[in-house]
């Protein structure tokens, strides 16, 4: 008798842990810098009834026209302990806003294309793809226009010199054939003229081949030695970018690019140290309204007789303006935690704005400096922007992203040693960092760079001629 195996379904009740709605009231607000805060407020406030500010505050509350300053120094009295100079505030230069890949394409374009072809122009670089890639063809965009192929084809030779190198290829091949050919038109170029030379060769006379990776017949075609290949091979691999929008797909942005907006928290320096000012709106400029929590009382003794429906909404809108009023509290008492630990390893930084002094720092290690969570750190550094004692603005992402770091010195470096008429090449500006003590390779800094916004040495000169 064949044995039977018999299965039986077991069902399991496992209670997953649910957020209280005070926890994910605190978990939204942590994420939103001072401007989309302000806008939450105005929101809760026109929603719920049992939220309220008094009227003198309500005019800050909704349309504020400075931010609020809050010292962590202040004595009893509430009164900060330091005079806020606001016109020093109102006075600080801020940078234009940072650019996106099509932005900063369409910008080096206008410097270069004929007035009547911009129409041409901007219609290739709406055409580009989130790699830097052209997905319109010549024929297609002549017929776009009414325009000639050798018309279309000029513009397109414009926008393959543009900077990120590389930018609106149709191929891979012709993608690494323009980063080839923007480093043999450098006029110090960073490598081996020869290497640069027999790399475009086989780029473009032995590309079936090189991709299929059929050495001996390359080999044999362009009368190469085994060991010249491999160096080719060797340079593609590490110099050259398949997709030279790689690193503009989520664009951070250095201080000089920092957009034009109201700090989140601001860093002032004093002979007693450093200040830290949390901006925005206090949880004691807001209150429960007198007159529902009267009512609640009311209820409590038996003293105020309404429908289920009246009871459920006081009871309702108190609880909902009571979450809102603890997780707003425990936002300003996180950030005041997390800047504290920030401003204990970062001093040097905070007080010169000097970028040589900026230390490396994780969020694990804020964290248990701060006696919070991890995630928790994550969420309250996230789109925040932070005012230096000097001014300069920069975002709170700078003191856990080494790139950061590498973009300013880059942004120093250019500003101390670039004169008229000399731009540094990347290779240059790879020498100075090592001579900071930072050893990056050339594609690196060209990596930093296009990330952050910072054009290349032929686009500064240009920049520069037309001012």
């Amino acid at each position: 008798m064949m044995n039977r195996v018999r299965t039986t379904a077991r069902t399991e009740a496992r209670v997953t842990p649910q957020a209280s709605p005070g926890l994910k009231t605190l978990a939204r607000l942590l994420t939103l810098n001072n401007e989309e805060l302000l806008k939450l407020i105005e929101q809760e406030l026109e929603e719920n009834p049992a939220l309220e500010t008094s009227d003198e505050e309500r005019v800050r509350v909704v349309a504020p026209t400075a931010p609020l300053f809050i010292s962590l120094d202040y004595d009893a009295s509430g009164r900060d302990t330091d005079e806020i100079d606001y016109d020093e505030w109102l006075e600080t230069r801020f940078p234009t806003p940072a650019l996106d890949l099509k932005s900063h394409v369409m910008g080096q374009l206008r410097l270069s294309v004929a007035p009547e072809l911009l129409p041409i122009a901007e219609y290739m670089v709406e055409s580009l793809n989130t790699r830097g890639y052209l997905q319109a063809n010549v024929e297609e965009i002549a017929l776009q226009f009414n325009a000639s192929l050798e018309t279309v084809e000029t513009v397109l030779a414009h926008l393959q010199q543009c900077d990120p190198p590389g930018v609106g290829a149709r191929s891979l091949q012709e993608c690494l054939l323009l980063q080839v050919e923007s480093l043999r038109s450098a006029p110090t170029p960073p490598y081996d003229r020869e290497l640069l030379e027999i790399t475009h060769a086989i780029l473009s006379k032995g590309w079936h081949e090189f991709s299929s990776g059929r050495w001996d017949t390359l080999q044999r075609k362009l009368k190469l030695d085994a060991e010249t290949v491999e160096r080719v091979k060797c340079f593609v691999r590490s110099e050259l970018q398949p997709y030279p929008a790689a690193n503009w797909d989520t664009v951070e942005i250095p201080h000089e690019l920092s957009p034009v907006q109201e700090p989140d928290i601001i860093i002032r320096a004093s002979q007693q140290g450093l200040h830290i000012e949390i901006c925005g709106v206090r949880y004691e400029n807001l209150r429960l309204s007198p007159a529902y929590l009267e009512q609640a009382m009311r209820l409590t003794q038996s003293e105020l007789r309404i429908s289920p429906d009246e009871r459920e909404h006081i009871e309702h809108y108190l609880n909902r303006a009571r979450i809102f009023l603890q997780a707003l509290q425990q936002r300003y008492q996180t950030l005041k935690r997390i800047m504290e630990a920030i401003a204990q390893r970062q001093y040097g930084f905070l007080m010169t704005s000097d970028p040589r002094f900026l230390q490396p720092m994780t969020r694990v290690e804020v964290a248990k400096i701060a006696g919070l969570h991890q995630s928790t750190i994550g969420r309250a550094v996230r789109n925040k922007w932070l005012q230096l004692p000097s001014g300069m603005m920069v975002p709170l992402d700078v003191f856990f992203d080494a790139s950061y770091r590498t973009a300013m010195l880059i942004q120093q470096i250019l500003r101390e040693h670039e004169g008229v008429g000399k731009r540094l090449t990347d290779a240059e500006i790879a020498t100075k960092l090592a001579e900071m003590g930072i050893e990056v390779a050339r594609r690196t800094v060209a990596k930093y760079r296009q990330r952050h916004n910072i054009l290349s040495s032929h686009w500064r000169e240009r920049q520069r001629l037309v001012g």
